[in-house]
C-alpha cells in the first residue's frame, strides 16, 4: 500500500492490492486510465480514497487523514518508476476530499 506501506497476501506467494484511481473513472469525473491516475492502496486505504477522507497533497505528497493522526504528516510511499501526476491529486483535493482535509 503506498499509503501504509503494508503488504497483504490472498495467498503464501501471491501478494494482493487494489488500484485506485484518483480522478475517478467515469461519469461525473471522466479520470483516464493511465498509470499517473493510479495508486497502489490496501483495501481498506481504498476505501478511504473514495470516501474522500484522505487525500495526498500536491508537491511533496503528504498525506492527510480525516481520523487516523499516525497518517497524517506521512509521505506516500513511491516508486521511481512510477509518477503521478498532481493534476490528479489536486482535482481529488478539490472535489472528492472531505473539506476539513483542505
Amino acid at each position: 500500500c503506498q499509503v501504509c506501506g503494508q503488504q497483504l497476501y490472498q495467498a503464501p506467494d501471491t501478494g494482493y492490492s487494489e488500484v485506485h484511481h484518483i480522478k475517478p473513472l467515469g461519469t461525473p469525473h471522466n479520470g483516464p486510465d493511465v498509470p499517473e491516475n493510479m495508486l497502489v492502496l490496501c483495501p481498506n486505504h481504498h476505501t478511504d480514497f473514495d470516501n474522500g477522507m484522505i487525500a495526498i497533497q500536491p508537491g511533496d505528497y503528504s498525506i492527510v487523514h480525516n481520523y487516523d493522526e499516525t497518517l497524517t504528516g506521512s509521505t506516500l510511499y513511491l516508486n521511481q518508476s512510477h509518477t503521478i501526476a498532481e493534476t490528479f491529486l489536486q482535482y481529488h483535493l478539490n472535489e472528492i476530499a472531505v473539506t476539513s482535509l483542505i
